[in-house]
């Protein structure tokens, strides 16, 4: 990456700036590093003309309420008017939180693979993580076998040529937080305090796009519905045979319906 893109930062984050545009705020999970899965759409947001810039959230704590608030911050430390902002999964439900908090600092928000609450299977999947967690590298196994199952299609996990590319990051992925703790932190300390905000959610304002997946073991397409019937005029784009990593394997189909919302975000 040449130096006019090298990260930069700011008292709650680093980032990165790409292209030059309207600017379009990309925002993940802590243990989704933009630059593993964004890639693909900051080539396609600076080829339609955008400002991408990937933000990675370094204040403490993370608890929602608090990572909002400085997600605020740093759009505001962009001095570049009101922002479109993508998110995916855990940055989708903090995408939709700023919506809601700073409506004069967005102009639209992607929410792919979103949600407003949380589910009885995903407390179970929590619980499965945090046990985990606390377990040795004897259950390595269990720790890929569930990031699998909760990240591709099942069609697509019977497919061994798929499989086969995907398990080696995959296994890097699963590894115990010893080996990446903060991350980890950071993200369950998110899930932990995000719950119930459909209601809240009523309030938003700022024209949303909600992607749903339908084969997602993660967050479940039936709560990106949920987050598209709470947020009045929202638009609901659902592809119906995809996991949860959809934006890394085939980022094609989550990048068409973002641009073309972002071109006219009006409802």
């Amino acid at each position: 990456m040449d130096a006019a893109n090298d990260f930069l930062t700011c008292d709650v984050g680093r980032y990165r700036r790409h292209g030059h545009g309207p600017p379009v705020v990309i925002l993940g999970n802590p243990q989704a590093d933009p630059d593993w899965w964004a890639p693909p759409f900051v080539a396609a947001l600076v080829d339609a003309g955008y400002e991408a810039v990937t933000f990675v959230h370094t204040g403490d704590p993370y608890a929602p309420a608090g990572v909002v608030r400085d997600v605020v911050a740093f759009v505001e430390h962009l001095a570049a008017g009101p922002v479109r902002l993508l998110g995916w999964s855990q940055g989708a439900a903090i995408a939709q939180e700023v919506a809601l908090l700073r409506p004069d600092l967005v102009e639209a928000a992607a929410l792919v693979a979103t949600y407003g609450r949380q589910n009885s299977v995903d407390r179970i999947l929590q619980a499965a993580s945090s046990a985990l967690d606390a377990a040795g590298p004897e259950l390595d196994p269990v720790r890929l076998a569930m990031l699998l199952l909760t990240s591709y299609p099942p069609a697509a996990l019977g497919d061994d040529a798929f499989v086969a590319p995907m398990v080696d990051a995959a296994r890097a992925w699963s590894v115990r937080p010893a080996e990446h703790p903060e991350p980890r932190r950071r993200s369950a300390a998110f899930i932990a305090g995000y719950q119930e905000r459909l209601d809240a959610l009523a309030g938003v304002r700022v024209p949303c796009l909600v992607v749903g997946f339908g084969q997602d073991a993660d967050t479940f397409v039936v709560r990106a519905r949920e987050v598209a019937n709470a947020i009045p005029g929202s638009r609901y784009v659902e592809l119906p045979d995809a996991g949860h990593l959809t934006p890394v394997t085939e980022p094609h189909r989550v990048i068409d319906p973002v641009l073309a919302f972002f071109a006219d975000p009006r409802p």
